[in-house]
């Protein structure tokens, strides 16, 4: 039987590309009506919550989640050159069974050879809160991220393990090697726009990253053991609560996830997710419950590694942050989610003179 076609937007899933694409697992939908959701939040990706009606005497979950490729021509084309949606497609056919975090129940992936259209249809995790991204997570938030995402970072620290998963590049990957010339591009827009919030001389030292950029990925690759890193660790990509209760967090957004060093999602989470204040006062006490999880799992770890890791990923970012200056947030505050997502990577480096890191390599 053939596989259905691929929906190339969520206006594009109707009941009866629903029932072909389900299969047998679910019962027989009659109805199904579909509720937009992520807009200035979900910047790669177009989501819709769907409520599904059933034929009398069959059964099945009352609603999914189902993503596609982003409208944005601009999104979409970052993550195509960069492998995003066939990544998090191949994330959710091959480990998201057996990896050591709780992730939404898939009941569909299916992608195009070249990444778009794609499509996943997932667990709704009803009852669940995220975060405001916008508004910076509390130190207790952090933490609780940070505890939740460790046990996938041991679970692959330094393991053979990654080698079998052929679809998860590591971070000097050729394809983000190659983004040194898109970020030598934006450079200048990215220095006008946010000049009046950067000092002078470390918008030049944004500049030396840019121009570095594939020199810098190679650089990561050397000072700590690689593992599976969600990549994309910010205060949106984590559902508080839902059906296993309260305490429960559960992780979603696979599409960035990378080999490389554990140390970049902590990175991500506090640079980008904290009030610049409230992550100065409690960033190292932060990095230290990291290393102290790490280190009760038998694995030879150490602050003061962890903080040379840490101004390691946020020079990184930094350069990062000029490569995705170009998206569009879709509306008003996913505008403001981006200036955000931009400017707060750079202060947490500007604290933690990342800069010198250019002198290492």
């Amino acid at each position: 039987m053939a596989a259905p076609a691929i929906p190339a937007q969520i206006a594009d899933i109707d009941v009866a590309w629903l029932n072909e694409a389900l299969g047998d697992e679910f019962g027989t939908i009659t109805a199904a009506s579909a509720e937009r959701f992520g807009e200035g939040v979900g910047i790669l990706g177009e989501l819709a919550r769907f409520t599904l009606t059933y034929a009398d005497g069959h059964s099945g979950p009352a609603t999914l989640v189902a993503k596609c490729a982003s409208p944005s021509e601009e999104n979409q084309f970052l993550a195509l050159a960069m492998g995003f949606y066939v990544r998090e497609v191949n994330f959710y056919r091959h480990v998201a069974d057996s990896v050591a975090v709780r992730v939404p129940r898939p009941y569909h992936a299916a992608t195009s050879d070249t990444g778009v259209p794609f499509v996943l249809l997932i667990e709704d995790i009803a009852g669940a809160s995220t975060p405001d991204q916008l508004a910076g997570l509390s130190v207790d938030e952090v933490t609780t991220i940070i505890s939740t995402i460790a046990p996938l970072h041991i679970q692959f620290w330094g393991s053979d393990r990654l080698d079998a998963l052929d679809w998860l590049p590591p971070m000097n990957n050729d394809m983000y090697k190659g983004g040194a010339p898109l970020a030598t591009a934006l450079f200048p827009s990215f220095a006008e726009h946010f000049g009046d919030r950067i000092p002078a001389d470390f918008m030049a030292t944004i500049g030396g990253a840019c121009e570095r950029y594939a020199e810098l990925l190679d650089y990561t690759t050397t000072i700590g053991a690689p593992t599976f890193t969600h990549t994309d660790c910010r205060a949106e990509n984590y559902l508080f609560g839902g059906p296993d209760g309260d305490d429960a967090v559960t992780v979603i957004d696979f599409q960035l996830s990378t080999r490389h060093i554990g140390m970049w999602d902590v990175t991500n989470l506090i640079a980008g997710s904290m009030d610049p204040e409230l992550r100065k006062q409690h960033e190292t006490a932060i990095i230290q419950g990291y290393v102290d999880q790490i280190v009760a799992a038998g694995i030879d770890y150490s602050l003061d590694q962890a903080m040379h890791e840490y101004r390691v990923c946020l020079l990184q970012q930094m350069a990062a942050q000029v490569i995705t200056s170009d998206l569009q947030g879709g509306n008003d505050r996913g505008t403001e989610l981006l200036e955000q997502l931009h400017l707060r990577p750079v202060l947490a480096a500007i604290d933690n003179d990342a800069g010198s890191i250019l002198d290492l390599f």
